[in-house]
């Protein structure tokens, strides 16, 4: 019942793979096991005293550095003296570096992949692809992204397991009473399209900046809410030229973005490439019909027509087509939003993502007692 978890970095715990790290080592911690806690460098959170357990700070650099790889081994070789058998390693260069130092240690090696691999470049793939030979298994957060690692990283298929996020059923208040006022909108009221999503170029939110014009140039009553942190310069400049400055909010960074989904109508998600979103399972706590792009995991969480829509990356046309049916059918948005609330109770629980991860760690090292 000894865990340990190694990270590269851990900023705060609102960004998805930390979100996720940290419900996983609270489980776990509730459920009686030990947890140790790594990160390779420091940060202002990882210093402060805000984080469940205490934080070993590697002080590890560039992985060209054998001073890095020692570091690992130190930390490994004590790992196994205090009785750790396996380590859950997130994030790149931990992922480079830990499992053969682990593996001399006599610690078996876990790694995430949490993405569809844009970070791949030449000379980091060929060394993951040597290091992966001691790793014990991979844990993806969806069968698109365990898919490319096989294709990329050349892991087999009997060494990759897919375990979606998990979210707490916590949700305040009645979602779907929230969710009927706001279908029943007076007429002068405007649809309130919302996305939460970093202001990244990944995340194209340029697009649904452009098919929100495209709405509201059509007569249509809408208002876009962005939440979501980085610089809204360049954002701001294109709703200036397209016209629609009065009809869009930048909410900015939220550390409680439900409370801003709430109040959405139809949520939104246009990335160029997704894992598993974590947004999108936020807008179906919510009971939030969803349009989003048909990449990566997202076929997975959405089925188009169903639960919400799939569109193409950067087709702006779909996007807005989409956005239109369902402002325009109030009793659809309904039903979606309803769905999404009922699935969202029975495929993405803490407690299922909880037990399969325990059933994993078991699997790897049989020693482990049950919990």
């Amino acid at each position: 019942m000894k865990l340990a978890i190694v990270m590269d970095r851990y900023d705060n715990p609102y960004a998805g793979t930390e979100s996720q790290v940290l419900k996983l080592l609270e489980g776990l911690k509730e459920k009686g096991w030990d947890i140790r806690f790594a990160v390779f460098r420091e940060t202002d959170y990882s210093r402060s005293d805000a984080f469940p357990v205490e934080i070993d700070h590697l002080g590890v650099g560039s992985i060209s550095n054998p001073r890095s790889w020692w570091a690992v081994y130190r930390y490994a070789r004590g790992l196994a003296d205090d009785g750790c058998r396996v380590v859950h390693v997130f994030f790149n260069d931990a992922s480079v570096i830990c499992p053969p130092m682990m593996r001399l240690a006599g610690v078996k090696t876990l790694i995430s992949r949490r993405d569809m691999g844009f970070w791949y470049s030449g000379l980091h793939l060929r060394v993951l692809r040597l290091t992966d030979r001691f790793v014990h298994g991979v844990v993806c957060n969806s069968k698109a992204v365990a898919e490319i690692t096989a294709r990329i990283e050349g892991i087999p298929e009997s060494k990759l397991y897919v375990i979606y996020n998990g979210y707490p059923d916590d949700t305040e208040g009645d979602t779907y009473n929230c969710y009927e006022l706001a279908s029943a909108a007076e007429p002068e009221q405007p649809c309130v399209i919302g996305i939460v999503a970093n202001l990244r170029p990944i995340k194209r939110i340029e697009d649904l900046i452009e098919a929100v014009s495209r709405i509201h140039h059509s007569g249509r009553n809408v208002e876009l809410r962005i939440v979501g942190g980085g610089d809204q310069a360049d954002y701001r400049q294109s709703v200036e030229k397209l016209g629609i400055a009065g009809r869009v909010k930048f909410l900015g960074s939220q550390p409680d973005p439900e409370r801003h989904i709430r109040d959405f109508d139809i949520a939104v998600l246009c990335s160029e490439t997704e894992g598993f979103s974590n947004s999108i399972i936020e807008y179906m706590r919510c009971g939030k019909p969803v349009v989003c792009t048909d990449t990566g995991g997202n076929p997975e969480i959405i089925d188009d027509g169903v639960n919400g829509y799939l569109v193409g990356v950067g087709d702006v046309a779909s996007l807005a087509e989409r956005l239109e049916a369902l402002i325009d059918n109030p009793d659809r948005r309904l039903a979606m939003g309803r769905l999404n609330k009922e699935q969202m109770a029975k495929r993405y629980s803490l407690e299922s993502m909880l037990n399969q991860y325990i059933r994993l760690y078991q699997l790897v090292e049989p020693g482990m007692a049950e919990a």
